[in-house]
């Protein structure tokens, strides 16, 4: 589908010392050799809940709680940024520290989202629908 499609378009940045960026279907050499405790991770945000397109405002308190929320649940996180291929959008978002795949669906539906970057060390980042 397109929407897919776009998801799986789309460059996942991690923002550490030097930018990381994430694609889906491949695995991260560069995130597992320079992070190797980091065993699971995730990418989400709290953006733009289907089918609503938000204010840059409303966003940032949704990405605000989200934040909070994971840090209250001793996650370690990292800002990032979903960014279309044609750079025409982009999304703020949290690379999420050794999260599980069934929390990571949970802040997911939470927060409204169609999917979610998921990704290990073995099987590198996959696109997960999220499961409401």
């Amino acid at each position: 589908t397109e929407i897919e499609q776009a998801f799986l378009e789309t460059y996942y940045i991690i923002k550490f010392e030097s930018n990381i960026i994430l694609k889906i279907g491949e695995l991260s050499t560069q995130l597992i050799n320079n992070f190797p405790e980091i065993k699971t991770w995730a990418f989400i945000t709290a953006w733009n809940p289907l089918p609503d397109i938000l204010t840059k405002a409303q966003n940032d308190i949704r990405n605000l709680a989200l934040k909070k929320q994971m840090i209250e649940d001793s996650y370690v996180l990292h800002t990032g940024i979903g960014i279309s291929k044609n750079e025409d959008w982009l999304e703020e978002s949290f690379f999420i520290e050794n999260i599980t795949i069934d929390k990571s669906n949970a802040i997911s539906a939470k927060y409204g989202q169609l999917a979610f970057l998921y990704g290990d060390q073995t099987k590198g980042n996959q696109l997960i629908f999220t499961v409401f």
